[in-house]
């Protein structure tokens, strides 16, 4: 499967050269629109790189992983979790089908950021800053975590799971170092970053937005389980921790809290507006 070969280091770089370059379009050219759209992107391209630069760490350290994993597996089964293979079987007997999941796998999550942050900036900017501070929140967890392998349902014979990108060739974990790695599985940042754009778009009550991002979300949460990338608990977690995130980043920012505040006097009759 195509995909772009970029180095944890070659992101840092990329990432602290565009916030520089931000900050100093913002401070000093008084460039604050774009300096700041150019900053942003550094910021979130330096997720990118913190992220395959926790996927190396843990690669090379998978002491455990399959066992964790296996844990999952069981715990699923003592609370009566529907089963993965269930659900894969009936994809498997369509070729194209499985094709497009693993397409979506891969690629989706990455394009959902790009489109859903960039969206957010031009129209919503208030919720754009708790967005933003949401997903490094959030994904700054889930780093955490990974730092604990926990190998996914697709390696596990006990689960009766096909790697269907393996089989046809889709594979997005090669052998390049820090690119991707096969044993952070726990919890599943795919399906937390799709939760926390439904939830944001919730919040700019766009019913178009809403529509797309809870499409989105149930989309991410189904594929990453057919694919064999992810127990339903993996997703579970994801979920639960963009919620928390999405919560605390509103009471950290004062900016969501103040044109909540300009929304509420905007829309309350003029009997109760004071007038200066």
């Amino acid at each position: 499967m195509p995909q772009l070969h970029v180095t944890w280091i070659t992101a840092g770089v990329i990432a602290a050269v565009l916030v520089g370059v931000g900050a100093l379009l913002s401070m000093r050219l008084r460039r604050h629109e774009i300096g700041g759209a150019i900053r942003e992107v550094g910021v979130v391209l330096g997720l990118f790189g913190l992220w395959m630069f926790v996927g190396h760490l843990v690669g090379h350290h998978p002491a455990g992983g399959y066992r964790r994993g296996a844990l999952i597996w069981h715990a699923e089964q003592s609370l009566h979790i529907a089963d993965e293979a269930a659900l894969q079987r009936p994809v498997l007997a369509h070729h194209t089908l499985t094709e497009a999941a693993n397409y979506y796998y891969a690629y989706a999550h990455w394009l959902s950021v790009d489109f859903a942050l960039a969206w957010l900036w031009l129209r919503h900017r208030a919720h754009y800053v708790v967005t933003r501070t949401a997903l490094v929140l959030f994904t700054g967890c889930c780093l955490l975590m990974h730092l604990v392998s926990t190998a996914p349902p697709r390696l596990l014979a006990q689960t009766h799971l096909v790697d269907t990108a393996a089989v046809l060739g889709q594979s997005v974990y090669g052998d390049t170092p820090g690119l991707s790695d096969h044993l952070s599985a726990m919890p599943s940042i795919h399906v937390g970053w799709a939760v926390l754009f439904a939830v944001a778009a919730w919040a700019t009550r766009s019913t178009a937005a809403r529509v797309v991002t809870i499409t989105h979300a149930v989309l991410t949460s189904v594929v990453v389980v057919v694919t064999g990338n992810h127990f339903w608990l993996d997703g579970i977690v994801a979920a639960a921790m963009a919620a928390v995130a999405f919560r605390i980043a509103m009471l950290l920012s004062q900016d969501g809290c103040s044109e909540d505040v300009a929304q509420r006097v905007s829309a309350a009759p003029d009997r109760d507006v004071v007038r200066v």
